[in-house]
């Protein structure tokens, strides 16, 4: 198990450089200058060529990324142009705040998800199979901007029941329960489109596990549909469906970018967007390289429980 983990570790070293890669020369390929950002439009040019060397812009493009990636190997992220601060603080206020966005929006898919695409399996082809396929259709046409809306006009707006942005009440701030609140509606807007895709792949995977050899063989000895589907089948289907939801959490954290912005949820999405639109580079960056080790390190967790339901390495 530790060389697994070992080479997993190895292999997403040059996914994570290449992310670093691709996201600085991005920014720097987008047009403006963020001098203008940080001095306004109406600075001197001489004032603007003073802080382009005090932040280090009048060097070559490639030699102001290997200073970067340089600091970064210290554990240096940089410091924002615009909030002059340490990206690194920030960060550490904000991934906090996405983790239980995420936490609560991968609990409903991993619970509906895996309970609907089971109970529609097990009842192929009848009504409740057509309406859970149906809903998971338009669930997963549906954008995660688009239906965040649609949740906030209805539950927060036209019926009061949810708030409409923030983690607590600026009023009187409360405890878990605030939270939970205040966290209902962008969890179930970050994981609809999940929900929908886990639902089809757990259907399809116990589908056709239902239809193995050794299932029918269960059936024929008399053994009961229920104790069938949920002991013998489920087992097979656990590796893949837990696969699918390590790779899911990475598309939901992209999706949760658009969550935090309706809601104004102040997390790692939320600054990302600010951040882009100010041009401030090393924030973005920052945030940017902090989305992509929460895909990888949920990804390596995923391999690490199939590694250890495969029968085949015990």
């Amino acid at each position: 198990m530790l060389r697994f983990v070992t080479m997993r570790l190895l292999y997403a070293i040059p996914v994570l450089l290449g992310v670093t890669f691709i996201v600085f020369f991005a920014l720097h390929l987008a047009p403006g200058d963020v001098t203008q950002q940080i001095l306004g439009m109406f600075a001197s040019e001489e004032r603007a060529a003073a802080l382009r060397v005090k932040l280090g812009l009048d060097k070559p493009v490639v030699v102001q990324y290997f200073i970067w990636l340089g600091n970064l190997l210290q554990g240096d992220l940089g410091h924002s142009h615009i909030m002059n601060t340490p990206v690194s603080e920030v960060l550490m206020r904000k991934i906090g705040n996405s983790l239980v966005l995420m936490g609560g929006s991968l609990l409903i898919v991993v619970l509906a998800s895996f309970v609907l695409g089971t109970l529609s399996a097990a009842r192929f082809r009848r009504p409740f199979d057509r309406v859970t396929v149906a809903v998971s259709l338009l669930l997963a046409s549906m954008p995660v901007f688009w239906f965040g809306l649609v949740l906030l006009y209805l539950f927060a707006v036209h019926w009061p029941i949810f708030p409409t942005a923030g983690m607590y009440d600026v009023r009187d701030p409360g405890g878990v329960l605030d939270l939970l609140h205040h966290l209902f509606l962008p969890a179930i807007a970050t994981a609809a489109s999940g929900v929908a895709i886990m639902t089809r792949v757990t259907r399809a995977s116990m589908i056709e596990v239902l239809h193995q050899p050794y299932i029918l063989a269960a059936r024929a000895r008399g053994l009961r549909s229920r104790r069938v589907v949920y002991v013998h089948a489920m087992r097979n289907v656990l590796p893949q469906f837990v696969n699918m939801t390590g790779l899911n959490v990475g598309f939901m954290f992209g999706g949760a970018v658009f969550s935090e912005v309706i809601f104004t949820w102040p997390g790692v999405g939320l600054q990302l967007y600010e951040s882009i639109l100010q041009r401030d580079a090393p924030m973005v960056q920052g945030c940017v390289l902090a989305i992509a080790v929460v895909f990888v390190v949920s990804n390596l967790l995923a391999d690490v429980v199939v590694h250890a339901l495969d029968p085949s390495h015990k």
